[in-house]
């Protein structure tokens, strides 16, 4: 059988895809004094979730090829106006928009990383993509039926689900949470099995990893520090790394390709900082605050619709860096 890789080695893949999210899973079943700690909340909630979204404008912007695209600011104004309109006419919604849409970002990454491992595999392509949906959406879905997850030291929840305990009695939810729960574990060990069965065990093992952070996230964990900091690792540390390569093989700036690696911790920083100071440039801008959020999170939105774009299969740089995922003999 053979296996894809996307960086040289295995270990080289393992430890930019997976060491983070299992190193800090590890720490923080261990102790609670990780997600305590401010300097880990700075670093998880500025600098990696803030900041990484910022890292998709070093290749549309700061490549002189690519930034003279039509495609490039028509998702930038687009990006714009939508968050614009949404805030202005349901600004209520307006977080719902933001925490679902961030989600299903995470989520296709997921897929994405899934698919790359089973580059030129084309058996049961479908059955991989409609599970790894399943077993990261019921989760998701369930975690609605929950009862609030702890903030811990936090005042303002990172999370900002639809409330349906505003809607429906603590009872039902519960019954509904008990039997979607026995669904979904009866799926799940119907899909593990079936692709056992058919040797496909590449296809079960490379979503295992994205499907088991959802679990923990939304079912597992009673914390919400402890479920976004496993969402946020398992998402940015390794975008990180495929921004890395994809911007040193791709890139039409030759400084760009050597020190690929400064300028996203550059961007990551610069991110974290404005996102850090959100709240206070809304504060300032306040009778214009639609505009201030419109344009506060015109790279985050932006960034889920680039990276659509970018990571496509028919994208020419992206066909470039599939490329260079080289087959090895298990």
């Amino acid at each position: 059988m053979e296996s894809n890789l996307i960086f040289t080695n295995r270990f080289e893949d393992f430890a930019k895809i997976f060491l983070a999210t299992f190193v800090v899973f590890i720490f923080m079943m261990m102790s609670d004094v990780l997600v305590s700690s401010t300097a880990f909340l700075l670093v998880t909630i500025y600098f990696l979730d803030g900041g990484h979204v910022y890292s998709t404008l070093l290749e549309v912007l700061a490549d002189p090829e690519e930034v003279r695209k039509k495609y490039v600011w028509i998702v930038l104004l687009g990006s714009f106006f939508l968050n614009f309109l949404i805030h202005l006419i349901f600004t209520g919604y307006f977080f719902y928009y933001i925490f679902y849409f961030t989600i299903y970002h995470n989520m296709r990454q997921g897929l994405g990383v899934t698919f790359l491992y089973r580059l030129g595999e084309k058996r049961s392509a479908n059955l991989i993509k409609w599970s790894y949906y399943f077993l990261t959406i019921v989760p998701l879905i369930l975690f609605h039926m929950k009862p609030p997850l702890l903030l811990g030291k936090l005042e303002e929840a990172l999370f900002k689900p639809i409330e349906l305990y505003s809607l429906f009695s603590a009872e039902s939810l519960a019954n509904a949470y008990k039997t979607g729960l026995m669904l979904y574990l009866a799926g799940a060990l119907s899909i593990a099995i079936y692709l056992i069965a058919k040797k496909n065990i590449r296809g079960f093992l490379s979503m295992l990893f994205f499907s088991s952070v959802y679990a923990y996230a939304f079912l597992i964990s009673a914390s919400e520090l402890k479920s976004y900091a496993l969402l946020i690792f398992s998402h940015a540390i390794p975008y990180y790394f495929l921004m890395e390569k994809r911007l040193g093989m791709t890139h039409k700036l030759n400084f760009m390709q050597k020190y690929a690696w400064i300028f996203l911790l550059m961007v990551f920083a610069i991110g974290g900082v404005l996102e850090y100071h959100q709240r206070d440039i809304v504060t300032l801008m306040e009778p214009m605050d639609s505009i201030a959020l419109a344009l506060l999170t015109t790279p985050l939105i932006s960034h889920f619709i680039f990276d659509a774009i970018l990571w496509k299969r028919d994208n020419e740089r992206f066909k470039v860096f599939v490329e260079s995922s080289k087959p090895q003999t298990l």
